[in-house]
């Protein structure tokens, strides 16, 4: 015949776990006088416990069934059999271990111990900081962990007047995203994101955690691309700035899109935030990505010399094939449209300025290639921007081309080219 042993955290849990419910505040308050406590570090409130409940395949192997915060003492273990290691884990770092009787260990007459099979309790100190709780074998070998965040969590919700519990309504104010007026295929660009955090209380500073990410649309690539965690420290009415750079690529033309998003959560599940309307924002960018073209400034004169007070500047952008002069794509240079195409410097056309073609067309010419001697079968544009004044400086030595083409039926797409300049008086 078997039989088992009484076990006197068996007792404590039978009469804990008989009144949990699906919240915490529905255990009631169980004495535990007849046990002595064993010596706990000063957080320890021995009022509560973490009641865990442990779904035993042997005595050497179980899984979590949940977990809750129950108003029930801990017993003292330090007199009981030692063949089970309770460890209480924050951050990373032991908080708390103590020694308790195996719940799945039986006494069987002539046999001795035996591994047994089933459900049942196991009873920890509580403590709000506590995020894992890990069961161990004699040998240190893993029997069961068990996850107390939602627990923590539960608790405070149903309890906020608890003094190991907080409420702190942490907030995304803003998400800010600017970017270049436009991308080049193949040329990295970079765009600095910053996020505003803050916490409007009332208990801080807080501690958070701030998760920063990119979601990338077709024909544009990201670095970093994988999710970013920062943690945070958040006094009420302190508002937080954190930037973050990414390097983007155009890989395709056209308006590229960019989300966005930042996230805050609290680090400590007793931190209570009940507003979650205001914990993310996402921000759009939308890059307009430019296919790029080579341009010949004034044909015929390699050092391509610029008197600034010139009436125009001659330009030629050139129609050629995918890899021609390193270019990815093909372009025919007669689809320019010169009413939407700009010259200047690099920052000029990048805020959205430069001068026009002082015709407001483009003529269709066979122009001198980059060498100034080769003149290919493809017929190119010629434009003559002007005046240069309005879009150059005496110190700039490269000028740049911007504009539209027209892709389709509607449809119009942005080209970009520079060339080497020499301002001359």
């Amino acid at each position: 015949m078997r039989k088992r042993v009484p076990m006197l955290i068996i007792g404590v849990v039978a009469l804990a776990v008989g009144a949990i419910h699906a919240t915490a505040q529905a255990v009631p308050t169980v004495a535990n006088s007849a046990f002595a406590p064993a010596p706990q570090p000063e957080y320890v409130d021995n009022a509560r416990s973490f009641v865990a409940t442990i779904d035993f395949q042997s005595a050497l192997s179980g899984t979590s069934a949940g977990v809750v915060v129950a108003n029930v003492a801990t017993p003292g273990t330090a007199f009981l059999k030692p063949d089970l290691t309770v460890t209480s884990i924050a951050d990373g770092a032991v908080l708390r271990t103590t020694t308790m009787p195996n719940p799945a260990l039986a006494y069987a007459e002539h046999a001795g111990f035996t591994g047994q099979a089933g459900r049942t309790q196991v009873l920890v100190p509580y403590d709000s900081r506590i995020e894992q709780i890990k069961l161990a074998g004699p040998a240190g070998a893993t029997v069961a962990t068990v996850d107390t965040t939602a627990a923590v969590r539960d608790y405070c919700v149903a309890n906020p007047n608890d003094p190991d519990c907080h409420e702190s309504d942490l907030s995304v104010d803003a998400v800010a995203a600017p970017g270049p007026l436009f991308g080049v295929i193949g040329r990295p660009v970079t765009i600095t994101v910053a996020s505003t955090v803050a916490n409007a209380g009332p208990d801080g500073p807080t501690e958070a955690k701030v998760e920063r990410k990119v979601v990338a649309g077709a024909g544009i690539t990201v670095t970093p691309s994988a999710p970013d965690t920062t943690p945070a420290t958040i006094a009420v009415g302190t508002p937080q700035r954190l930037e973050k750079t990414y390097t983007v690529t155009c890989g395709q033309p056209g308006p590229r899109t960019l989300d966005f998003t930042t996230t805050v959560t609290p680090r400590r599940a007793s931190v209570v935030d009940a507003r979650a309307d205001n914990n993310q924002r996402t921000a759009r960018l939308t890059l307009d990505c430019a296919v790029p073209v080579t341009i010949n400034i004034q044909p015929g004169i390699a050092q391509n010399w610029i008197t600034l007070y010139a009436p125009f500047v001659p330009t030629a952008v050139l129609t050629t094939r995918a890899g021609e002069y390193g270019n990815p794509l093909a372009f025919d240079a007669t689809k320019i449209v010169a009413s939407a195409t700009r010259f200047g410097s690099p920052d000029v056309l990048q805020r959205g300025q430069g001068v026009r073609d002082i015709n407001n067309r483009i003529l269709k010419v066979f122009s001198l290639e980059p060498n100034e001697r080769t003149v290919d079968l493809d017929l190119d544009a010629l434009l003559n921007f002007g005046p240069p004044r309005d879009a150059l400086t005496r110190t700039d030595t490269t000028a740049c081309v911007f504009g539209k083409f027209t892709s389709g039926p509607s449809t119009q797409t942005s080209f970009y080219g520079c060339d080497t300049i020499n301002i001359i008086p």
